[in-house]
């Protein structure tokens, strides 16, 4: 079997000859990101260029209105050190909008520092915004499913009407205005899912597939939101998603991070046919044994090793941890072994890349991987 085949039988929980090893954050089919990383990277690229499974991403693109229209802007830049702070202002029919972001010199992950949304009234000039259907250019999605071929999936990223509107205000502001402006947040999603559902609709006629991607639903999982709240904000739009997607015999991939016993089923009911990365306790609240026990048998459990494991604990112990989620996560099929995020410091100290180099070492002896 090729790894595309081993990832999409994993998908549809069937046995293979082996399970997948997806290396997040280590894309080693994309030249000029191996080629401006750091030389500590060097040694985990050519482990996953031998064994792993690509898991390549390709976003839809719509902007923060998921709408094609063109409007005014104006962008400054602000040097803070080690950071560049980008500020935005998008001039709306009803009034501008701000939003910031800072940017690492130094090859971290950025962080959003302003929100467009910050009142309510905010609500109303983004809602101002005239809506035209949004059609980007395919080709690149073409050209990256030709690139991996047989060496992996590509995944077209779906904004999910809940990822929009915290990518509006915040997940914090998101979780207070649940509670105490619940009617806005409606407004909102049918909005963003009107919207979500056109342009997937759409993609789905030009032939992109087999593999839709989301990843906002953590934004109204505990401990931001109860499980009320996430079957009202995230599930019931939710059905609409998977009932297009299912309708054409394709499938959907969900990444969510955080605490998720209360909503686990729900993901089900989503029409998940892959999860990714059940955090196990500290960070998350369920085992793998209690994922596979609960939802194994309908949808494919990707994971689930911690990256704060890989970066700092003793290399015997990542070599247990990833034996004991090998060991409950291979049986009967459904099973991707990967990281719960990706490696986020510009250099990796010899631990990192010595940890690394074992959960894959140690997945291959385990009946994982593919030698290419």
């Amino acid at each position: 079997m090729t790894s595309r085949e081993r990832m999409m039988a994993a998908f549809r929980i069937e046995e293979a000859d082996r399970f997948p090893i997806h290396v997040r954050g280590v894309p080693a089919w994309d030249e000029q990101w191996c080629t401006i990383r750091h030389e500590s990277y060097r040694p985990i690229i050519e482990a996953v260029r031998e064994h792993g499974a690509y898991e390549a991403g390709y976003s839809l693109g719509g902007g923060p209105f998921l709408s094609a229209a063109s409007l005014p802007s104006t962008t400054e830049r602000e040097d803070v050190g080690d950071w560049v702070i980008v500020r935005t202002t998008i001039e709306t029919p009803a009034g501008p909008l701000t939003s910031a972001r800072k940017a690492s010199t130094r090859g971290l992950p950025g962080l959003a520092t302003e929100f467009m949304v910050k009142e309510l009234e905010d609500i109303d000039t983004v809602l101002s915004v005239p809506w035209e259907p949004v059609r980007p250019d395919l080709s690149g999605f073409f050209e990256r499913q030709a690139q991996i071929g047989e060496d992996g999936i590509v995944m077209c990223a779906i904004p999910t009407p809940i990822y929009s509107i915290a990518l509006l205000m915040g997940s914090d502001r998101l979780a207070i205005w649940s509670l105490t402006d619940r009617p806005v947040i409606h407004r909102l999603l049918e909005v963003y899912l009107e919207r979500t559902l056109d342009l997937l609709d759409w993609a789905i006629s030009q032939g992109v597939g087999p593999i839709f991607a989301s990843s906002g639903e953590e934004f109204m999982t505990p401990p931001l939101a109860g499980p009320k709240d996430f079957r009202e904000f995230v599930v019931t739009p939710g059905l609409q998603i998977r009932e297009r997607i299912e309708r054409a015999g394709l499938l959907r991939h969900i990444h969510c991070h955080g605490p998720l016993d209360a909503v686990l089923e729900d993901f089900v009911e989503l029409g998940a046919n892959c999860l990714h990365p059940i955090e196990p306790p500290p960070l998350g609240d369920v085992t793998f044994e209690d994922a596979k026990r609960r939802i194994g048998d309908r949808v494919c459990l990707e994971g689930n090793i911690q990256i704060g494991d890989l970066y700092h604990e003793p290399t015997e112990v990542v070599v247990e941890k990833v034996r004991h989620t090998c060991e409950v996560g291979a049986p009967g099929g459904g099973f991707i072994l990967c990281p719960t995020a990706s490696p986020h410091t510009a250099e990796l100290t010899d631990l990192t890349v010595a940890n690394y180099l074992a959960m894959i070492e140690t997945a291959v002896g385990m009946g994982g991987g593919y030698a290419r």
